[in-house]
């Protein structure tokens, strides 16, 4: 039987994006000639809904929301006249506000459901070629594979995990939906990418500790930002008062109470009411009850776990953007070792690796951009763009004022053999006693890098480190053989992903490499800036790991006007690499 008034609510509506499409099976798929152009109209809505194609999340979408039970209404009623007018139409049930937000979280925690498998994942992936692309970028990261080349979706949904894959498809059903609200972009854009930040290190810490559901974790701390989302669409002005707020306010009582002031209610009960109407789940809408501080101590529960990991990882996203000094990032860290339980040097590690897994995804979302990164501090204090200190002493790596002068280049075809052709044992063992002598990373590398242009006749020698907390970001760190020296540092900077895609590969390896011709490797795998500085022509590159992990990677030739780089330089190379190899992994303990 036809329903007109169903008609009559379908004049407006939805255009069915890539993701919504692909999740919808086949046979329902050939009944929308293109998800493109076309909308889906009534004749079509009601085809899908005899054929029972549509669930009834989705067809309650599409003719509007559920009424609230009594409870809900009791909720709502009890909030809705303190609410400033602007938010007050986010319960309007003649016209619900953000219909495509609610069925987005529907969205996110179907992907997030234990029973969706690999080859659904695989599938829903592969139909839609933003998603694919964005999927190999992250899998390709050194940040998640230090040493596998990824070229398919199975290999990659296999090498990720499905934790993992689920956190993309559901980061990218919001992201999605930033076409929705072109005006309001950038306040969106930010709590996508802080969620996703706070989501990675719940689903890092909690699957290091077994946590029974990981992805749990990351599905609850993604949607906890959704009251902040529907304040930041219905009033922006609001929101940026309410982040101004958060700034200030140096205790929990404190932000509620500007929260009340400015909202009406405050901010997670505004929450609660929405997850309660769109009909979220009850282990999301339990994080929304109450704002009382996380205990300190190990947490004794599965509910206390939950809640810890889940807010404390929020916390910790909230105290390292809007926290002025390290002192709210190091009282949440400390809240979330105790309650997990983790040894120190553990928990460190894992909110390297977090951070690091966190800006690898939202840079894979298209928001690397955003203010999130730019206010972002890596937990050592040091900003991101900093070159990192591998471990900290008094014996560093040389400093641009204290680099030696660069060796006078030769253009002698005769010019006398390297140190390490004429003796080569004294040679080596006087430098594997100053590696002995190294008592960290930073002089380690010193030495070595000084050795190979001393010692191996390298004519230039360049050391490029990763930034520990996001290992897509290279930093030029020392140079010799050359002038003036911050060109070519700079040069060794930059983004893996993005300028340095040969670096990428050779960061893949375990064994140096020798490069007859870098002008035979494809156009635009180089840095624009790292040709024109140094004009290379044939060199020696090498990975440096500690353990499977990569750090960072040196470069080595024998500069301008000089002969080629023979087999007999990559056999000397071949000498000091390995032995700052064993040291490096001295240093670190693995050997």
């Amino acid at each position: 039987m036809e329903r007109p008034h169903e008609d009559r609510q379908l004049k407006h509506c939805w255009r069915l994006s890539p993701l919504r499409l692909a999740n919808l099976p086949t046979t329902a798929r050939s009944h929308v000639p293109s998800y493109r152009v076309p909308l889906i109209a009534p004749s079509q809505y009601r085809l899908l809904k005899r054929e029972g194609i549509l669930t009834d999340t989705v067809s309650g979408f599409y003719r509007g929301p559920p009424m609230p039970s009594a409870t809900e209404s009791t909720l709502i009623d009890s909030i809705r006249p303190r609410l400033r007018p602007k938010l007050k139409p986010l319960f309007d049930e003649s016209g619900r506000c953000l219909p495509i937000l609610q069925f987005t979280c529907q969205q996110i925690l179907n992907d997030a459901d234990p029973q969706s498998t690999p080859d659904n994942l695989t599938q829903v992936i592969s139909r839609d070629h933003g998603l694919t692309c964005k999927v190999l970028q992250v899998a390709n990261s050194i940040a998640y594979s230090p040493r596998q080349t990824i070229s398919a979706i199975p290999h990659a949904v296999s090498w990720l995990g499905l934790d993992t894959v689920r956190a993309l498809v559901a980061a990218a059903h919001l992201v999605e939906q930033l076409h929705h609200w072109p005006t309001r972009q950038q306040e969106l854009r930010t709590l996508i990418a802080k969620s996703l930040v706070a989501a990675t290190y719940a689903n890092e810490l909690g699957t290091a500790i077994n946590y029974p559901q990981p992805s749990q974790l990351f599905t609850a701390a993604l949607l906890y930002s959704i009251g902040d989302l529907a304040i930041a669409y219905q009033d922006p002005d609001l929101f940026e008062a309410l982040q101004s707020a958060f700034r200030k306010a140096k205790h929990p009582a404190d932000r509620v109470s500007q929260e009340t002031r400015l909202i009406g209610v405050p901010r997670l009960t505004l929450t609660q009411a929405l997850a309660r109407l769109w009909k979220l789940p009850d282990y999301l809408i339990d994080l929304f009850d109450t704002v009382e501080e996380l205990p300190i101590g190990r947490w004794q529960s599965t509910p206390q776990t939950y809640r810890g990991l889940v807010v404390g990882s929020i916390r910790l996203v909230e105290a390292i953007t809007h926290s002025a000094s390290s002192t709210a990032v190091e009282e949440t860290k400390r809240t979330l070792q105790l309650g997990s339980g983790l040894s120190s040097r553990r928990f460190s590690d894992l909110m390297n690796q977090a951070m690091d897994r966190g800006r690898q995804l939202t840079r894979s979302m298209g928001l690397a951009v955003d203010p999130l990164h730019n206010s972002l501090m890596p937990l050592n204090g040091h900003h991101a763009t900093e070159a990192p200190a591998l471990q900290s002493s008094t014996n560093s790596i040389p400093s641009e004022d204290h680099v030696p002068a660069p060796a006078k280049i030769s253009l002698n075809q005769d010019e006398p053999p390297a140190p390490i052709r004429n003796n080569p044992f004294e040679t080596l063992q006087v430098f594997q006693n100053s590696l002995q002598g190294a008592i960290d990373l930073n002089s380690l590398l010193g030495m070595f890098i000084q050795s190979l242009q001393r010692d191996a006749g390298l004519g230039r020698v360049g050391l490029t480190l990763l930034n520990p907390n996001d290992s897509d970001l290279l930093i030029g760190k020392l140079a010799l053989g050359v002038t003036p020296l911050a060109p070519y540092l700079s040069s060794l900077s930059g983004s893996l992903s993005r300028e340095h895609s040969f670096f990428l590969s050779i960061l893949k390896r375990v064994e140096p490499l020798l490069v007859p011709n870098l002008s035979d490797q494809p156009t635009g795998s180089m840095k624009q800036e790292f040709l024109d500085v140094w004009h290379p022509t044939s060199a020696i590159l090498a990975p440096l790991r500690v353990g499977v992990r990569p750090i960072g990677l040196v470069y080595c030739d024998r500069g301008p006007g000089r002969p080629p780089m023979q087999p007999q330089d990559y056999q000397a190379f071949q000498l000091f690499f390995a032995q700052t190899t064993l040291g490096m992994n001295r240093l670190a303990g693995i050997l």
